[in-house]
């Protein structure tokens, strides 16, 4: 496999700021057209810089793929014309690929690439044997949503350099908005038919397997040091007890909670000029403020003043979380090794475990407890928009009530067949 040519680096401004931008590896150079799309379309309607970061990713997709097939689009603007319906075709193929494929099949010489005679049953096991990997249908069409809008402004920003007015402007104008309807053909429709399989909570013996082993002093701790077990605990409790986001609780400052109200403050702070870490973890819903239970406070209250206050370096910051080695807030993908580390320490037990299906449990056990106290589901919706960060009229509630629907839908279509036998029976 050929290596990527291309990278997203982030760049952190003297005012905290976190700007990603494209670059040829080989140079270290940002490539020019996307950088001046990102500042004058994206950062200036003040988009998040994951947003910006998914942007360049999209457009460096494009990139290769102009790339393999030897496509200069600055030359073919100027000639008045962008792509044809078949590189269209070829072009949502390669967005509905992962880019390691796409570089797989760039580096793959034209000799082995060519079409060779051979027989149907050989065709059949090879297409069998080496399906190809594919991207989620919403992800492509992401990619190619923002590839159309990037090709839209490429277009606009060379026509005022090759073709300001004329007949060769409207041409190009023509040729563009026929390109730009044919992708928006080829978008992959997302009918929501697919459910099975779709992210849920944890099961109630999962839970408390993940509660147990982290306890500091459990045998089946899966980490040696009595700090990172101790952090590593109080991590897993947050996730499990607030149902936060990993960029929410990874935002958190020990000024972030008041003791004595026992209370936490989720706090929206982009490009904080406090926060030391490349990759800035963010916020993605409302800041908001949510209780904390004594139990938590008190857990989080020691580790303040013992585990984090003993760790050399973590008070040149003051963020909650930190790396146990250096002190440094800790990262996302720091994060993401705890998870990775419990599911291998405990295979077919929490396989499905990460901090987003800690979240999908959080709120499968606050329907539990609307249900025990008889709220009304409008009553219900909105406190769980409150806690979760989202608009009083969102409907992100579905995506995180899977477990508990399917489990009251799979328990009345149980009631529903009892009754049914039992009235068969009275009959006879």
């Amino acid at each position: 496999m050929a290596p990527n040519p291309y990278a997203v680096k982030t760049l952190v401004l003297s005012s905290g700021e976190r700007l990603p931008v494209l670059i040829a590896l080989a140079s270290g150079v940002p490539l020019f057209e996307p950088s001046v799309y990102v500042l004058s379309e994206i950062r200036a309607t003040n988009r998040a810089s994951n947003t910006i970061d998914q942007v360049l990713r999209s457009i460096m997709v494009l990139q290769l793929y102009l790339d393999s097939n030897q496509i200069d689009i600055e030359e073919r603007i100027q000639d008045g014309s962008v792509l044809c319906l078949s590189e269209l075709d070829e072009l949502v193929r390669h967005c509905r690929q992962p880019v390691a494929d796409q570089l797989k099949r760039n580096s793959t010489p034209p000799s082995l690439q060519s079409v060779r005679r051979v027989t149907a049953e050989i065709v059949r096991f090879t297409r069998r044997k080496l399906a190809p990997t594919e991207v989620s249908g919403s992800t492509a069409a992401n990619r190619l949503r923002i590839i159309r809008d990037y090709l839209d402004w490429l277009v606009r920003y060379h026509m005022t350099r090759y073709h300001p007015v004329g007949p060769e402007g409207e041409r190009l104008w023509s040729e563009w908005k026929r390109c730009k309807a044919g992708l928006d053909a080829r978008l992959p429709r997302h009918k929501g038919r697919n459910t099975i399989g779709q992210r849920e909570g944890l099961q109630p013996e999962a839970v408390e397997k993940l509660l147990s082993v982290t306890l500091p002093g459990s045998s089946e701790n899966p980490w040696d040091a009595e700090g990172t077990r101790i952090r590593n605990f109080l991590l897993i409790r947050w996730f499990y007890e607030l149902g936060l986001r990993r960029g929410e609780l990874l935002n958190v400052k020990i000024s972030d909670i008041n003791f004595q109200s026992e209370e936490l403050t989720v706090a929206r702070r982009a490009d904080d000029p406090e926060d030391p870490r490349r990759r800035q973890p963010l916020v993605k819903t409302r800041d908001r403020k949510i209780p904390l239970s004594p139990g938590l406070c008190s857990l989080t209250y020691e580790y303040i003043t013992n585990t984090r206050r003993n760790t050399e370096g973590a008070r040149r910051h003051p963020f909650l979380f930190v790396a146990m080695g250096t002190g440094a807030p800790l990262s996302l993908s720091a994060v993401n090794v705890v998870f990775t580390e419990l599911r291998n320490a405990f295979p077919g037990e929490l396989d499905s475990l990460t901090p987003h299906v800690l979240r999908h449990t959080w709120n499968d056990r606050f329907s539990e407890m609307m249900d025990n106290v008889k709220i009304s589901d409008i009553e219900e919706e909105r406190m769980r928009s409150f806690l979760m960060g989202w608009s009083p009229t969102s409907k992100t509630a579905g995506q995180y009530t899977r477990r508990h629907v399917r489990m009251k839908a799979q328990q009345v279509s149980l009631d529903m067949q009892s009754k049914q036998i039992v009235e068969l029976a009275n009959n006879e």
